[in-house]
């Protein structure tokens, strides 16, 4: 597994946009906030996941709806960097809550 967590110095109500192909992924002018692109495999908070791709999913060691089962002793980051999966970035901004944070998954070549 190589990936990379950078550090995003976003507010919690500013947009998101994927540093591949500049499409806004979290897009808080729609209803429907998150906006995936294709480079997207994954939104996550420390609560839980917002979108996952079955791709990166079924590289985790436990599945999304056993985390969401016991979200509140699980720590998704750690849960994210245990997954399997090669060659991804890891985009980390303020969700708003003290010491939550969300995680966005990036690989360039999905």
């Amino acid at each position: 597994m190589a990936f990379q967590i950078i550090k995003l110095d976003l507010q919690a109500i500013d947009d998101i946009a994927c540093p591949y192909c500049q499409h806004v992924v979290v897009d808080w002018l729609n209803e429907q906030y998150i906006q995936p692109c294709e480079h997207v495999l994954f939104i996550a908070m420390d609560i839980g996941f917002e979108y996952i791709t079955d791709e990166f999913e079924c590289t985790m060691r436990r599945s999304v709806d056993d985390l969401h089962a016991n979200d509140d002793t699980v720590n998704m980051l750690d849960e994210i960097k245990s997954a399997n999966y090669s060659d991804f970035i890891v985009t980390q901004s303020d969700l708003g809550v003290e010491g939550y944070s969300r995680y966005i998954g990036f690989c360039a070549s999905i």
